[in-house]
Parts: C-alpha cells; structure tokens; sequence
C-alpha cells in the first residue's frame, strides 16, 4: 500500500483493452503487479502534462510524465514489488525486450491502427473513437492528424518502408517475443514482472484491434502470446478477461 494518492491520467477503456494505449496498458499493469493503491482520470481530451502525452501520474503534488520514467520512480519510492528478484542478467533480458516492444514494434502497431491504407474506413472510425470528434469535422481533421503521425513515423525510420516490411520487421520482434517466452507462464517463471506488464500491452493491443492486418495474423499464431495475454487479463484485469 502505498501512503501517497497515485492519480493516474490515461484514456479510457476501449475494444476490450484496458486502454487504446499500450503505455498506459502497461502503467496501470505495473501498479497492479506492485499493488500499489491508485485513482484513474480519465482523459476527455488531449493530454494536460508537460510532454503532452499519456500516461502521466501525479503523486505529492508532481507531475511525473513517461511510463518508464514513472516505474523508476515508484520503484526509487517504494523499492521493487514487482522486479526485486531478478538478477543482474534477467534484468539486462527484460530491459532488452521492453526497448524492443517500446521503441520498435510500437511503430508498427501505429502504422496498423493510423496509417494502414488497407484499413481505412475502420482507422476512420477508431480515430474518432480515440480523438472524441465529431463525425462532421472528420474529413478535415482526421487527415490532419494522420499526416502528423505520418511524419513522425517517417522520422521515426519505420515509416520509410513499404507496408510488407514494416509488417515483417515487426513480425520478427513478435517471433522473438514467443521464442523466449516458450512455454513459460510469466518471462521469468512463476510471477509476472515489469517485462510482462509490457509484453501484455503491446500484444494485447495487436491481437484486440477489431480488424484484421498481417501482423495481427501473424501473431495470433503463437498460441503462448496469446495465452500470456488471456493471463495477465485474468490476473489483473478480470473485469476484462471475458470480453
């Protein structure tokens, strides 16, 4: 338990997911492993935080902004609930595979549910689901913002490839994931850690997306991702498990 109020700001629920979000699927599995009392607000328009993103936390009267930043920090707080018995090495694997998920397959998962071309009519609705406008101001704004994510993801790198190579590097990160999950129940055996929370967000947010693109597929075939997803729903979002 914790002695300080964790506000937590984040999107609200959304296909079945605890959030259209995988940073913030992440941060609130976090504070579920760790048991770590909290509060949610939920975001009715762009985030209010100093970087302009979710999530973001307050705690003692501080914003603290960016999900991994927030872990360090709680962990700093109220020491390891959730990863104090890794090792060293098991500690360099879960950071290895969170930088992967986090920096790498992210952009995909963006370019699947923002940019496909293949999938515009229901990214034009998963766009007014997400950004609350109205059906009217659709054709204006919604352009506008996929033009701005197209630009970030050609920054990024991804975005610079064709649509069969984003979607096989990224089928290659997934490949990875089930190779060194095997038939494990957790990454590091019998309880979830950190990575975890992280392995469930990203794949979560693949295979809950209601509608079909290759990478989806080609998830869903490693039957261990999806069960460690059904898990971690169970475990720690049982209001969702069966939805």
């Amino acid at each position: 338990m914790t002695s300080a109020t964790i506000v937590l700001h984040q999107f609200a629920p959304m296909y079945g997911l605890p959030n259209p979000s995988p940073f913030c699927i992440k941060l609130e599995t976090y504070l579920r492993l760790a048991k770590l009392e909290y509060t949610v607000a939920t975001l009715k328009g762009p985030p209010r935080s100093p970087t302009g993103k979710a999530p973001y936390i307050e705690i003692d009267g501080e914003v603290l902004c960016d999900s991994g930043l927030i872990v360090a920090e709680l962990e700093r707080r109220y020491g390891h609930p959730v990863d104090g018995k890794l090792t060293l090495s098991e500690r360099a694997q879960s950071l290895a595979f969170q930088r992967m998920m986090e920096e790498h397959l992210y952009w995909a998962a963006v370019y699947a549910r923002w940019l496909d071309p293949e999938n515009a009519q229901a990214i034009r609705g998963y766009i007014r689901d997400v950004t609350g406008i109205p059906a009217v101001l659709m054709p204006i704004v919604g352009p506008l913002i996929q033009r701005r994510i197209k630009a970030t993801l050609l920054n990024q790198g991804l975005g610079r490839h064709p649509p069969q190579t984003i979607w096989r590097l990224a089928m290659a990160d997934v490949d990875a994931l089930a190779h060194w999950l095997g038939q494990r129940p957790w990454a590091f055996g019998d309880s979830p850690t950190t990575v975890d929370a992280v392995m469930f967000a990203f794949i979560a947010s693949v295979v809950r997306t209601p509608w079909d693109f290759p990478l989806k597929a080609h998830t869903v075939k490693h039957r261990n991702l999806v069960d460690h997803t059904q898990r971690m729903l169970a475990s720690c979002f049982p209001e969702l498990a069966t939805s």
